[in-house]
């Protein structure tokens, strides 16, 4: 009865259990559970994240437990507060990371997908902009997280005060209509609709001051390095061999968001943007992924010169390090370990072995004296005669029977033949003169 409540509740608890853990995970084709995490794009399917679908599609996530759940940004939410605050495991951002982090916010850069930032400022020649400084008055809108546009049109002389700045909310068709005359853009997408329609335009790039910010960067949080370090580094690893197979194989990765992701753009557009993404990665100049620590300093200055962020703040813990030094603490120790057992070892062999010397001396010594024991009752057995003791000299008769108990002794344990002897002295003393 015991056994059979027993196997009830233990059934009634699989199925409470079992749902729970239905929701978390998943099981691949092979029966091997799969650990669910979630990747927050920034923006909407597009090729800026070919590597992601890329890394889906052929199993990448999959062949180191992970099944990986993109969710397209929204527009009213900041995409990477969703990791921050749990909601995602991973995300993708611009260098404004560093914001976030002199913020207090535990984010951390994996990796570095584009080397080269896409943002641009995008200006419609029939405006009259022809140089940078054709700004100055213009109507521009831009977006959340362009501080390295800003810091670019400082350094050229141009100030948030010299120019007429909106909100921007992406629409293409402001710049076209003419009711802006320049806008915060991508490289890699805009520029492509503007040569559809036929506008002339022009593209002003940071880079052309020397602030040169990363691209989209793939980040995480310090929970997920310290609660899932082997989690975190599987996916990263597979999202870059992602990376490389879209890379290696453009045409079919654009034919896989069309049909699994997105029909927003039309197949020449993702192409288009594919060729400029390719510019911004350079997989043929850096490792994938590559970042410097240097250059995020140099990032971090810039926003430091335009004070949105503290002048002590550090990069300490930011940037993820893929092949970190091993912690050889537990190597010390068991040597340190290894050579106090030995040396226990050692002193345990070495008393043994003291002891074993000693026993093989004491065995020797004790087998010579049986050897001599043996050999005096040897001459003992042939004892024949008599025996040269003098009975009167030596008190015999006084000696309280011990010579009798000796006589015995002899008697029952060897073959001696004996008679009591007389010395000559003792003779003639007192037998003499009977024998005259």
């Amino acid at each position: 009865m015991r056994i059979l409540i027993c196997f009830i509740v233990f059934k009634a608890v699989s199925l409470v259990i079992t749902p729970c853990y239905s929701a978390e995970n998943t099981v691949s084709d092979e029966g091997v559970a799969l650990d669910t995490v979630t990747l927050q794009l920034k923006w909407k399917h597009q090729f800026q994240f070919a590597g992601y679908y890329a890394a889906l599609e052929k199993g990448f996530y999959r062949q180191v437990g992970l099944d990986v759940k993109l969710i397209e940004a929204r527009p009213e939410e900041e995409s990477a507060s969703r990791v921050i605050t749990g909601k995602a495991e991973f995300g993708v951002a611009m260098s404004d990371l560093i914001q976030l982090r002199a913020k207090g916010k535990p984010v951390v850069a994996l990796a570095t997908i584009f080397q080269h930032s896409p943002l641009i400022i995008l200006a419609s020649k029939k405006s009259g902009i022809e140089s940078i400084h054709d700004l100055k008055g213009k109507n521009i809108s831009l977006e959340a997280h362009s501080e390295q546009l800003l810091s670019y049109l400082e350094s050229e002389g141009l100030p948030r005060h010299k120019l007429i700045i909106h909100p921007h909310d992406y629409d293409i068709k402001k710049l076209i209509s003419g009711e802006m005359d320049a806008m915060s853009a991508y490289s890699t997408d805009e520029p492509f609709m503007l040569k559809q329609n036929g506008i002339e335009y022009s593209t002003f790039s940071a880079r052309a001051a020397g602030i040169d910010f990363y691209g989209d960067t793939l980040f995480t949080s310090e929970s997920q390095i310290r609660e899932h370090p082997e989690r975190v580094s599987a996916f990263l690893e597979a999202s870059l061999q992602g990376w490389q197979y879209a890379l290696d194989n453009t045409e079919e990765i654009v034919d896989l968001i069309l049909s699994e992701y997105s029909s927003r753009h039309s197949r020449e557009h993702l192409l288009f943007e594919a060729q400029k993404t390719k510019r911004l990665i350079m997989e043929n100049v850096v490792e994938l992924g590559y970042m410097n620590p240097g250059r995020w300093q140099h990032i971090a200055n810039s926003f430091k010169e335009l004070n949105l962020i503290p002048g002590d703040f550090s990069l300490e813990g930011f940037i993820y390090d893929r092949n970190p030094p091993r912690n050889l603490r537990w190597l010390y120790l068991s040597f340190i370990g290894t050579i106090s057992i030995a040396g226990l070892a050692f002193l345990l062999v070495w008393k043994f072995y003291k002891i074993n010397q000693s026993l093989k001396w004491e065995v020797s010594e004790r087998i010579k004296s049986i050897n001599q024991l043996k050999e005096a009752n040897d001459q003992i057995k042939i004892l024949k005669g008599i025996i040269p003791i003098c009975m009167h000299c030596k008190g015999i008769r006084d000696d309280k029977g011990y010579w009798n108990q000796l006589e015995h002794y002899i008697s029952t344990h060897s073959d001696v033949k004996f008679s009591h002897g007389i010395c000559e002295a003792c003779f003639k003393t007192h037998y003499g003169e009977e024998f005259d």
